[in-house]
């Protein structure tokens, strides 16, 4: 698609739908970013090993009825039919008894069938985009299969679009699942063992599942992931991908041992971050692991960060929408006559300077800003986390204040965390670094909440939304929610926006582990160590 730079002023055509969207901030890439560093080669979607096998057995299945039947130059059309075909069978079935994790295309509606009950099994018939319902699509498992960034089970073709070679762990995952697969010889040979057009019916697709639903990990499956997913020798080495995720999940283990009994994502999430346990008391973790746990809580702070500033954003529209208020020195005024500093800790303190230098002396580095989180000297980010949520749907204007304490207390823990130099700075100023952040706090000296907050919302609220919305400007989409009028601020959509946090691949990660047999799950979702 060409798009043509405008040569002068120009009207935006109407809008003619809700300005959906999850990124109005433009803070959101950096989250995704460090969570890609911490927990790489997984996404949020990736709940199970057996799609991973069944991704490698399609490829590999392939060449070899390729290779039996003298198929020396197999086309696009040749492998698509036959994928699409495995993975509508897979997805149908899922659809069906699923009650678990993701899989991709268990929305899919069924076509018609012919009169004696049989189903194509193609993409087009059942009306599947590849770009978003295909277990190789870069939304699902596609990118964690790979090699380079992600688990190394399978190899793009040089100029063969569509075409993947198994490797390494992949050729023992598809060799465990075809051997599993032969126990119904007439299915196998029917619908999965050859290059010919094929149709099912409804009764296949139930016996199928029977066979490859995910939840009955063949112990071949499960050594080959664990190899794939985990290595105690990996412990501590943050230069590979491999050394990134069992250092991450060493480090959840590290505190499942300090549980007395299986914790939930949440807990464990919250665990990692503080080194606290279930009972309250703070433990020590190995040397090999303090980086690692010091990127996390960076990463829950900047958590903190975007969700409170996007709220922000929320609550600005609020007030143009339900109050008609179009002036940020009114919204300012409207914000600092519900503050009140001695609720949140800060007493009569009337400055961000004081706020800030208050704060400050709590911790100088982040072993102390974990003390005093434990100690209850700072708001715990967690709890405070879930008040603004709660807050939020309760739609209970306050939830403002508490997002403007989460800013506070991310320009705290930058000040602390100082020597986490690169990781403060991801994003730097066009996405609102931590270390940007604080460098902005900072810089407000001795004016008062309501000034401050009324700069919050001009500087890194409202034109950095105005600066996302222009960058991300298509030629067709526009993506802005307010715009300024001559008589102030006007909202573009007829109702505020619903931030959430970010998901951080842990409960993924978790559950790999878990079906790996590196941790042990139970039926209410909770961990513990083996």
């Amino acid at each position: 698609m060409t798009i043509h730079s405008p040569d002068r002023p120009f009207f935006l055509p109407p809008r003619s739908d809700e300005n959906n969207g999850v990124d109005f901030l433009g803070l959101r890439q950096t989250n995704l970013d460090m969570m890609a560093d911490m927990i790489p080669s997984i996404n949020n979607v990736t709940d199970y090993i057996r799609p991973f096998s069944l991704v490698c057995w399609v490829f590999w299945k392939f060449y070899d009825l390729c290779s039996a039947a003298g198929l020396e130059d197999p086309s696009r059309e040749d492998i698509d039919r036959f994928r699409e075909r495995i993975e509508v069978l897979f997805s149908w079935g899922a659809s069906m008894h699923h009650n678990g994790g993701r899989i991709p295309g268990t929305g899919a509606v069924p076509p018609a069938p012919t009169p004696d009950g049989q189903y194509p099994l193609t993409f087009s018939d059942w009306k599947r985009l590849q770009s978003s319902t295909s277990l190789i699509a870069a939304l699902w498992y596609g990118p964690a299969s790979k090699i380079v960034t992600g688990l190394g089970f399978l190899m793009p073709l040089a100029g063969k679009t569509g075409f993947f070679r198994v490797t390494g762990l992949g050729i023992h995952l598809a060799e465990a699942l075809d051997a599993h697969l032969r126990s119904n010889e007439e299915l196998y040979s029917r619908l999965l063992a050859t290059l010919a057009p094929v149709t099912a019916s409804r009764e296949d697709a139930v016996t199928l599942w029977q066979t490859w639903a995910p939840d009955q990990i063949l112990e071949a499956e499960r050594v080959a992931f664990h190899s794939a997913l985990f290595s105690d020798k990996e412990i501590g080495d943050r230069n590979g991908l491999l050394g990134k995720r069992s250092t991450t999940l060493a480090l959840a283990i590290h505190h499942m041992r300090h549980c007395t009994s299986p914790a939930h994502v949440a807990e464990i999430r919250q665990g990692m971050a503080l080194s606290i346990g279930q009972d309250g008391t703070s433990y020590t973790i190995p040397e090999t692991l303090i980086p690692t746990r010091n990127s996390w809580l960076t990463l829950q702070m900047r958590q903190l960060q975007r969700l409170s500033m996007e709220c922000l954003l929320s609550w600005c529209e609020d007030r143009i929408l339900a109050d008609r208020i179009n002036e940020t020195s009114a919204m300012a005024a409207r914000f600092s006559q519900g503050w009140d500093g001695t609720e949140n800790r800060f007493g009569d303190l009337t400055t961000v300077e004081d706020m800030i230098a208050l704060l400050d002396a709590q911790a100088d580095s982040i072993e102390g800003f974990i003390a005093a989180i434990n100690e209850e000297r700072l708001e715990n980010p967690f709890d405070l986390i879930a008040t603004i949520q709660q807050l939020f749907r309760a739609r209970d204007p306050s939830f403002a204040h508490y997002a403007f304490l989460g800013m506070l207390l991310s320009v705290a823990y930058a000040g602390a965390a100082a020597s986490e130099t690169n990781s403060l700075r991801l994003g730097g100023a066009p996405r609102l670094s931590l270390d940007s952040l604080r460098r902005s706090m900072v810089g407000l000296g001795a004016t008062s909440v309501r000034e401050a907050f009324q700069y919050i919302l001009e500087a890194m609220i409202i034109s950095q939304h105005f600066s996302t919305a222009v960058n991300r400007f298509d030629g067709r989409n526009q993506r802005l929610r307010l715009a300024i009028e001559e008589t102030g601020l006007e909202a573009m959509v007829g109702k505020s926006w619903e931030p959430t946090v970010t998901e951080d691949r842990l409960p993924t990660l978790l559950s790999l582990a878990a079906q790996s047999g590196i941790i042990a799950r139970n039926e209410q979702n909770a961990f513990w160590e083996v």
